[in-house]
């Protein structure tokens, strides 16, 4: 009897299962990503619309390419805030359904409102990305250290404040601001020209970071690999050895191998890119600017894997 029993079962499992598709456990086919770049209107370089309107369409052009190769769809926002209110802060991250934020850089991160930083860490605490570039690198760590002497004269004609409002910290990672002390050589007299024209030499930078090899294969395809990148922000280092206890594990993705104006030889063997976890979310911090490598296909497929990663949904290898 229970043989019996036991056979029919058998049989009609066997006639069900071919029903349902397989489990996969790589890369869902056709999935459209959501990604937010965050603006800030009362940022220096956010307010110039011909840098934004360039930068969107490299960074369109660039996800457009990789939506072929990795067989995926992206939605493009872009999102704005004043000091008062705007996108972010009015909860549209939520409402929109947002995967990823991009924080593609500037100065507006050092210096923002309390409503602005609680709703973005809510979103990554929550489940949803965030891929700091260059200054923002800085918005997602726990903020900057050795920062040269008289640094609150050029910050506050940068940003209009005297001191940094409080950083992120979704990485256990600090800005080693001590590579600016031979930009910042007269803080006093160091101005918003002066700004522009140490902003001026980035785009024009290419200076060596070593891939490395990481457990999280983010960059899989280039690890041990040199690639020559577009400069940004300070270097990233080590935070507190005490906050490993409780925050997530860092992993450097990418160091430091070269330099190029303005920067000087004290950013080499420092970290490039990191990435980590901050609750339920994936984070990303990137000192340099792959996105903005004219003309470096790798480099771009590297800001791409960076942002899939950050939105849970780089392919597996």
């Amino acid at each position: 009897m229970h043989r019996t029993l036991w056979l029919s079962i058998l049989i009609i499992l066997l006639l069900i299962i071919p029903v349902f598709p397989p489990m996969d456990s790589g890369f869902p086919l056709n999935r459209t990503i959501k990604i937010a770049f965050l603006r800030q209107k009362w940022d220096l370089l956010d307010d110039l619309t011909i840098k934004n309107k360039i930068s969107m369409k490299i960074y369109r052009h660039i996800l457009s390419e990789a939506e072929n190769k990795y067989n995926i769809r992206f939605k493009i926002y872009e999102l704005w805030d004043d000091w008062n209110n705007g996108d972010v802060q009015s909860g549209r991250l939520r409402k929109l359904g947002i995967d990823v934020i991009v924080m593609p850089g500037g100065f507006g991160s050092w210096d923002t409102p309390k409503k602005y930083r609680r709703e973005i860490k809510n979103f990554v605490r929550r489940g949803g990305g965030f891929y700091g570039i260059c200054g923002d690198s800085t918005f997602g760590s726990l903020g900057a250290i050795d920062l040269p002497s008289g640094y609150r004269f050029p910050l506050k004609r940068i940003t209009g404040s005297w001191s940094f409002t409080p950083m992120l910290g979704l990485a256990n990672v600090y800005t080693d601001a001590s590579t600016f002390r031979h930009i910042l050589k007269h803080p006093l007299f160091f101005n918003r020209l002066e700004m522009f024209r140490m902003v001026k030499c980035l785009p024009f930078s290419r200076a060596a970071i070593k891939i490395k090899y990481s457990m999280l294969d983010i960059q899989q395809p280039y690890e041990g690999k040199r690639i020559r990148v577009m400069l940004g922000n300070a270097p990233l280092v080590e935070g507190p050895l005490l906050f490993r206890l409780f925050k997530p594990k860092v992993y450097t993705i990418a160091v430091f191998v070269g330099t190029d104006k303005p920067y000087d030889k004290s950013i080499e063997g420092k970290k490039a890119i990191i990435a980590t976890h901050y609750g339920r979310g994936n984070v990303v911090l990137s000192v340099v600017h792959p996105e903005l490598t004219i003309g470096n296909d790798k480099a771009h497929d590297i800001f791409v894997r960076n942002l899939l990663w950050a939105a849970k949904a780089l392919p597996a290898s």
